[in-house]
């Protein structure tokens, strides 16, 4: 609340006379009295979303912050100049400095974060969905009731900028009264195409449905109102991996006040759709919430063919008009013109907006605001009625547990990847016992309950865990990458520090192999005239690549140096392009594949790439492990190429060919694929940003036009890649034919 003026008189009752003030310094005590102090509680990939969203919410401050794991709470504090960070969640309910939370943390947390926060009056906006069951959401909504404290769901969604297009048409009645409605939810599933089934969706049809098909049930009940469960057709279950089966299509029918509703939902799938068709007496909206528009068909007072002409004329420069807005948006938002307009972001904003201002509305729960919970409940209620209508899933089986001080083969970190799946089999083949380490122990395949396998869960930061864990083992695998971040120094440091740690505890614990998997991502492969061989080191100029290629190069002269000032008894391998069953077609070597249909290669795709099946990975470092001497590995670096080398045009045809898709393959010029990151770059200058220059360098690197020689690692690793073509077709493409 702002007073205006340029001053005005305030009584002062212990002086009992009127006092002139300076109209900023009752500004400033008016906002400091009505400002609402909000802590996050978890920092994970959507606090960064609230975050912004909190900076342009007026009459709010983020006051604190809380995440069990330290280190990233105190990043998240840095970059957003959160003055607190909370050391528990006991002192943030006996803070009197806290009005509201945000709970961000993962679902099945929800309810033993909320429920404290709601006993202690702290208002609470929790991430959907509410909760991770129906008990522990009616649990958290007869909290807010009884404490009288508000609670809301981020149903964020039902604030998409098409969904708002959509519900401002309707109040202006231009369909008439609502008579049904068809949604389709066709949507990509970026943990399914990884295949991190250890993510929490993949536990349970429930949480599959609370992760994902919550959204549109969100947009479906703001529109129709609350949705009675009519009928569930769910597909099969499929095999997504050894032991591992998922359900991931769902028709499902609706009862609702304003007449039934339909819905459509795929998961997993390449091509995406998510829209929204609503009928009415007198025509039909169309909601497209990935394009963000809007479209409108009604009958006209024309003959049938004029008015089909004028009908589609009228909604083909409206939805032109609203694309060059979006287009517009875009672009201003990149040089900073204006704020961050994405629509998502802008659903997020709208609906963090929307709940401040109903507290300031009132604050009492069961105000007539949705700030009970009622709605987040609702909607998981009706997820867990939708799930015990879909077929069961058999779960894996859990892993064995690792036994400190007992004595294995070989331990392996990041064993429970793409080329870790496949070593780990190639190890068990040959009757090793093999330790994995992984951060994720949850739902892996039947690879990691066999006898000869123990899982250790683990990070490769923890260095007093590793050292236990390699203790009375012969030779480590390391192929943990350390994790990412957003910018090259957060890259690197996660790289070095996760690839050092574990370089320290084989010191300490005596391991006599430490075979190191780097990529190939590491040299310079720009230069055609270049054979790359087992002596071509990291590039050394990695400083002109992007981060990623920049990172690897150093940790690799990291590991070296230890190699030879300390003895670290370590060998590098660097896969190359790696392709087979248990991953995705769609290479990043090969080229940009947008949306998978078409491929936009890194040049013009007539140079041979240096495929390598998982396979042949796994075999040169299970050779390398147990088959060849440390005298011949020590300082050494393998790069693991295949004999079999498609073009990246001859390659995406295959895929084609092979999958029955259209899929295309189109060649870029280097010099306007420059332009392009010139241009993007001086739009990021423009506002304001940091970017370093972009680099030439990577740009052909990309290309990988530099040819290899593995005669080297073929001998000393005893190693025979598949040279077979058809073989390496049926391993590296037919595999991926539904």
């Amino acid at each position: 609340m702002r007073i205006q003026g340029a001053g005005s008189p305030v009584w002062c009752n212990s002086c009992n006379y009127s006092v002139y003030f300076p109209i900023w310094a009752i500004n400033a005590l008016f906002l400091v009295d009505f400002m609402k102090k909000t802590i996050l509680i978890g920092t994970g990939n959507i606090a960064a979303a609230h975050g912004e969203a909190l900076a342009l919410t007026p009459g709010v401050t983020i006051a604190g912050v809380l995440d069990q794991n330290q280190g990233r709470a105190e990043s998240f504090a840095r970059k957003h100049n959160i003055p607190q960070i909370y050391p528990s969640l006991e002192s943030v309910c006996a803070s009197q400095a806290i009005d509201c939370a945000h709970v961000l943390t993962p679902p099945p947390f929800h309810h033993s974060v909320a429920i404290p926060l709601l006993q202690a009056g702290i208002s609470l906006l929790s991430e959907k969905p509410l909760a991770d069951n129906p008990d522990h959401a009616m649990a958290m909504v007869a909290a807010a009731r009884k404490s009288k404290t508000p609670l809301r769901t981020n149903q964020n969604f039902i604030f998409h900028p098409a969904h708002l297009r959509l519900k401002k048409e309707i109040a202006a009645n231009r369909i008439g009264p609502l008579r049904r409605g068809q949604a389709r939810y066709v949507m990509p599933l970026r943990q399914l195409a990884a295949r991190q089934f250890g993510h929490w969706m993949f536990a349970s049809p429930l949480n599959l449905l609370l992760e994902q098909a919550i959204h549109p049930l969100s947009q479906l009940d703001d529109l129709f109102g609350p949705l009675t469960l009519a009928y569930v057709k769910a597909s099969v279950p499929q095999e997504v991996a050894n032991a591992i089966a998922l359900v991931t299509q769902w028709d499902i029918g609706f009862s609702s006040p304003s007449g039934p509703v339909h819905i459509q939902m795929a998961l997993g799938e390449s091509f995406h759709d998510w829209s929204l068709d609503v009928l009415g007496d007198d025509g039909c909206l169309k909601a497209d919430y990935l394009a963000n528009r809007v479209s409108c068909a009604r009958p006209g007072a024309y003959l049938d063919v004029m008015e089909d002409l004028r009908s589609a004329m009228a909604q083909g420069f409206d939805m032109m008009g609203q694309s060059l807005v979006e287009t517009g948006r875009y672009f201003a938002a990149q040089a900073r013109v204006i704020k961050r307009a994405d629509p998502f972001f802008r659903s997020i904003r709208a609906s963090v907006e929307d709940f401040y201002q109903a507290l300031g509305a009132n604050e009492r729960a069961g105000s007539g605001h949705d700030l009970d919970g009622a709605r987040g409940a609702r909607l998981v209620a009706l997820c867990q009625d939708i799930a015990d209508a879909t077929p069961s899933v058999k779960r894996p089986k859990p892993p064995r547990s690792w036994q400190p001080g007992k004595e294995v083969d070989c331990v392996v970190l990041g064993g429970t990847g793409f080329i870790g799946q496949a070593l780990v089999r190639r190890l068990v083949s040959a009757e090793k016992n093999v330790r994995v380490i992984a951060r994720n122990v949850d739902n892996l395949s039947e690879d990691f309950v066999h006898p000869l396998v123990e899982v250790a869960q683990g990070s490769a930061s923890d260095t007093a865990f590793l050292k236990q864990a390699f203790d009375k083992v012969p030779v480590v695998i390391n192929l943990a990458h350390g994790g990412g971040g957003e910018t090259y120094e957060q890259i690197k440091q996660a790289m070095m520090d996760a690839a050092m740690n574990v370089a320290e505890a084989v010191k300490a614990t005596g391991v006599q192999k430490l075979l190191h998997v780097s990529s190939i991502a590491a040299l310079y492969l720009g230069d055609e005239e270049k054979i790359i061989t087992h002596e071509t080191r990291a590039d050394e100029k990695a400083d002109e690549r992007a981060d990623y290629a920049r990172a690897k190069a150093a940790c690799e002269r990291a590991l070296m140096a230890a190699w030879g000032s300390e003895k670290l008894p370590v060998s590098l391998f660097r896969p190359g392009v790696v392709v087979g069953a248990g991953t995705s077609p769609f290479h990043s070597g090969v080229g940009l594949y947008n949306r998978e249909r078409y491929c936009l290669g890194w040049n013009g795709g007539k140079n041979p790439l240096p495929f390598i099946l998982v396979d042949d990975v796994a075999d040169a470092l299970l050779n390398a492990a147990f088959r060849v001497p440390m005298g011949k590995l020590n300082g050494e670096c393998f790069n693991l190429v295949g004999d079999v080398r498609l073009t990246a045009s001859a390659y995406t045809a295959l895929l084609a060919n092979e999958t029955g898709r259209p899929l295309k393959f189109r060649g870029q010029n280097i010099w306007l694929q420059q332009a392009g990151e010139v241009s993007k770059w001086l739009v990021k200058k423009i506002g304001g940003r940091d970017a370093p220059f972009p680099s030439m360098r990577d740009l052909r690197s990309r290309g990988m036009v530099s040819p290899f020689d593995t005669a080297f690692e073929k001998k000393v690793l005893k190693w025979t890649p598949v040279a077979d073509y058809e073989r390496f077709v049926d391993k590296a493409i037919r595999v991926h034919v539904k």
